[in-house]
């Protein structure tokens, strides 16, 4: 794990700790959208920020990525209350 990975797992735990696993959630999924959007900027040229922390940005996604997925909840069955 590189260190923009151990950053980003230590961004997840304290928005945890301060508000709660939905927030950790949501959180998650706006980096995703975010740093996407970015990465696509900089690959046709429009972004010389995401340009230059790209590996960044993408060892971020894949914590986003992989807490949402250690994290995902089962869809509740028919009938469940």
């Amino acid at each position: 794990m590189d260190s923009a990975e151990c950053l980003e797992w230590d961004r997840i735990v304290f928005m945890i700790d301060r508000d709660g696993a939905p927030a950790a959630h949501a959180f998650a999924e706006q980096g995703i959208s975010q740093y996407e959007s970015a990465i696509r900027a900089a690959d046709s040229g429009g972004n010389q920020y995401a340009a230059a922390y790209r590996n960044s940005l993408m060892s971020s996604n894949r914590v986003f990525r992989q807490y949402l997925e250690d994290n995902e909840t089962p869809p509740k069955s028919q009938g469940a209350p």
